[in-house]
């Protein structure tokens, strides 16, 4: 059994991949920013899933949810760094603020 961290799990591929990851018979930390849109993963999976809050633009944040991690699961097998958004413009188009903020750690 492998353990997995995954960001971003309130919609889209981070949802379907933990959903995958945990019918599979794996653990995994289900991270996103509201975990109240993650409930379904705990009441399937209450042994193998791991609901935590993560702003992955917040360091502090970061730092908490790999603590618990580490505590809940002895460790992380996979991580999956799938939060984000996307910005429907081209570069040259864009607001040069909102393109830092896009491309700044």
């Amino acid at each position: 059994m492998k353990t997995w961290f995954i960001t971003g799990c309130s919609t889209g591929l981070g949802r379907s991949l933990a959903k995958a990851v945990l019918e599979k018979g794996d653990q995994a930390v289900v991270t996103a920013r509201d975990p109240e849109k993650l409930k379904e993963f705990s009441e399937k999976f209450p042994e193998t899933a791991f609901l935590l809050p993560l702003d992955v633009t917040d360091e502090g944040s970061i730092q908490s949810a790999a603590a618990a991690a580490e505590k809940r699961f002895g460790g992380i097998d996979v991580l999956v760094n799938n939060a984000g958004y996307g910005y429907r413009a081209a570069v040259e188009e864009g607001e040069p603020a909102d393109m830092k903020r896009l491309f700044d750690p």
